[in-house]
């Protein structure tokens, strides 16, 4: 055999490995819905969902998103792809751990999040 080919064979071997174990870790992460808790002190979401459904403090959400206040109450299928790009823009500027409370603080100011970044976010958060 060629250098090419065992390089190939090595990595190909080495990616489903990888695939294998990610997705016994994944598997064992699987969380109950009962599991889903706050902290009564603050109200604060356990962060174990995509969406917490129980409150945050007003005070926790704040995010330098200001330009998107303009969207209260516009339905997402209205979005231009201009405004679509500015979501976008605004997702791809913070941290995966603060995308939980964003997309929460976006619904609390009743902003719909556009359908073309549900996906993206989705990815984010995984």
């Amino acid at each position: 055999m060629d250098p090419f080919t065992i390089i190939l064979i090595v990595v190909a071997t080495i990616t489903v490995i990888l695939f294998l174990i990610q997705t016994f870790v994944n598997r064992n992460k699987n969380i109950e819905e009962d599991d889903h808790h706050h902290d009564g002190e603050n109200g604060v979401c356990c962060g174990r969902h995509a969406v917490c459904s129980h409150g945050y403090d007003k005070k926790d959400l704040y995010f330098d998103d200001e330009e998107l206040d303009r969207f209260k109450e516009k339905p997402q299928e209205e979005y231009t792809d201009k405004e679509i790009e500015e979501f976008r823009n605004v997702l791809y500027t913070m941290q995966k751990d603060e995308v939980n409370l964003w997309i929460k603080c976006l619904e609390k100011r009743q902003i719909e999040i556009p359908e073309q970044i549900k996906d993206e976010i989705l990815l984010i958060l995984q």
